[in-house]
């Protein structure tokens, strides 16, 4: 049985898969507290609930505004509609909750060393998106002056 992967199976499999994260990280909202006393238990270390409690609700808040503008992305990308003011919002919307991760992560750093890892790959993933929102937003504009062009 071979299946042909497109474009079309491609970006189903992309959107069912940010509808299944998006889906999880609304039930974690419900866990982190258990998360967080699980890991005050098993860290050996002195605990910090209370704190990292209120890291892990607004690193899990900014992940669910991420996957719905990613979710918004994709559903225009179906419609066709790729080079788009929109999806440049989107990115930069993405790209700035990256950043807020890694700013939350950062303060986390005062407890726990190993945040400065999380807080360092946030970081990266935001500005690797800052430069595909630079060029989504130059492709729009390119794209809106050919548009316009007779």
């Amino acid at each position: 049985m071979n299946i042909k992967w497109t474009k079309e199976r491609s970006l189903m499999l992309s959107r069912a898969l940010t509808w299944a994260v998006l889906i999880l990280a609304c039930a974690i909202l419900f866990l982190i507290p258990v998360i967080t006393m699980w890991y005050d238990a098993v860290s050996g270390k002195p605990p910090i609930m209370p704190i990292l409690t209120v890291c892990c609700y607004l690193c899990d808040f900014l992940a669910i505004i991420a996957l719905w503008e990613l979710k918004t992305m994709l559903a225009n990308i179906s419609k066709q509609e790729l080079f788009t003011e929109r999806n440049t919002r989107c990115v930069r919307i993405i790209s700035w909750c990256c950043f807020g991760v890694a700013a939350v992560m950062c303060g986390l750093t005062f407890w726990r060393l190993l945040a400065l890892l999380v807080a360092i790959i946030a970081a990266f993933v935001g500005l690797i998106l800052r430069v595909v929102k630079n060029m989504l937003a130059a492709a729009t504009e390119l794209r809106e002056e050919n548009d316009f062009t007779i």
